[in-house]
């Protein structure tokens, strides 16, 4: 399999986390060189999974429930109403904190006097009221789709915005994430700078 990824990207992390947790990320080639994105995904966005197959994957949750049929470990995604909806609810909470701190970071890469502020407090809002939201759900010691969004999205605030400063307005959500992150897999996929 072939992973077109960046190193920094949270939902790359929530795709590789998830391979580590059901054994298979030794299986996965990690490609940064993205020339050829376009021709496998047209809308040229990482994560997008090529598999041995030459299945064509894209999204990070199609990616991660298509990981759920291999591999052994945690069932990532349930099966059964309400809690698959509870699961993929509190995912989408976690994937639009994600979306909104990508945003914001690609935001500020544009010429000072190009960057638009309004959008940038607009973006901030997402984060702080999506950050008090999470504070406020039973995430567990669980692992599956939700918990791995929600450690994938703290770890990318905490690591490109970190004038968010979450931790000391949400400390239980902060010992439920500093608990998290010490899995092998979370271990494993720290962003870092290229």
């Amino acid at each position: 399999m072939k992973l077109y990824f960046s190193p920094t990207s949270p939902f790359v992390r929530k795709v590789m986390v998830a391979a580590h947790e059901r054994g298979v990320a030794g299986d996965i080639e990690c490609v940064s060189e993205l020339d050829d994105l376009h021709a496998k995904n047209p809308l040229a966005k990482v994560p997008t999974l090529v598999t041995d197959g030459g299945q064509v994957l894209f999204d990070s949750l199609v990616i991660v429930s298509w990981l759920g049929a291999r591999g052994s470990g945690p069932n990532l995604i349930p099966e059964e109403p309400p809690l698959r909806d509870e699961v993929l609810c509190r995912h989408a909470l976690a994937d639009g904190i994600m979306e909104a701190a990508v945003a914001s970071v690609m935001e500020t890469r544009r010429p000072t006097e190009k960057q638009w502020q309004g959008f940038l407090d607009h973006q901030r809002g997402k984060i702080e009221r999506g950050i008090a939201a999470l504070a406020g759900v039973d995430l567990q010691p669980v692992v599956d789709i939700a918990t791995i969004s929600a450690g994938a999205a703290l770890g990318y605030v905490t690591f490109r915005l970190p004038a968010i400063d979450w931790r000391s307005d949400h400390p239980e959500l902060a010992l439920w994430y500093d608990n998290f992150a010490q899995r092998p897999s979370m271990t494993a996929t720290v962003p870092r700078s290229p």
